[in-house]
């Protein structure tokens, strides 16, 4: 299934990058990688398929599945972002969670604040601070990545993503792939 997606979003990009540069908040993005969790001395497998489509009011809607080894969540939501100087965008999103975690499902929400900047023409830095209220307890954490644009639509990235849910710390390290519409 990997494989599928990875052919498919790099099809797409090769056929999309004569494009004009696409809006910071409409793209597709897989990551994969690794998790550290606190919970075990052995690493994890992570993976996220996430989106966000700008409309044309203004707002974004934002969807997010992602993979921390046992953990399974489910996010979706809206957002808006507002451009800071030429470089930078500041964002906030608000988004449902489900979570499943073995036998123990639960719903909450997460709000996200962040920055995206971009250092050069291809490359970008983006920072967020989560704030997740998911198995009855109240979690902030932050994720980080570092983004290289090969075209003006296609970009790879070093991801660095903390998620602490129902006691568990997990700590992600991974590459992502993203294609901007």
């Amino acid at each position: 299934m990997k494989n599928i997606i990875l052919s498919s979003l790099t099809a797409t990009a090769c056929a999309l990058s004569a494009g004009a540069q696409a809006g910071p908040f409409d793209y597709i993005d897989y990551g994969f990688g690794k998790i550290d969790p606190d919970s075990s001395s052995s690493s994890d497998d992570y993976s996220s398929l996430s989106g966000a489509v700008e409309t044309s009011a203004g707002p974004f809607v934002a969807l997010e599945s992602t993979e921390y080894g046992e953990l399974d969540v489910l996010a979706i939501g809206a957002g808006v972002y507002a451009p800071v100087g030429g470089q930078s965008n500041v964002f906030g999103i608000l988004q449902y969670i489900k979570a499943d975690y073995g036998n123990n499902d639960e719903t909450g929400f997460r709000i996200s604040l962040g920055v995206r900047t971009t250092l050069s023409n291809r490359v970008e830095l983006e920072g967020k601070i989560k704030h997740d209220d998911v198995y009855s307890q109240t979690d902030t954490s932050f994720a980080a990545a570092l983004r290289y644009y090969v075209t003006p639509n296609f970009s790879v990235a070093a991801n660095y993503d903390t998620a602490e849910t129902n006691g568990n710390d997990l700590n992600a390290m991974f590459a992502s792939l993203r294609l901007n519409f």
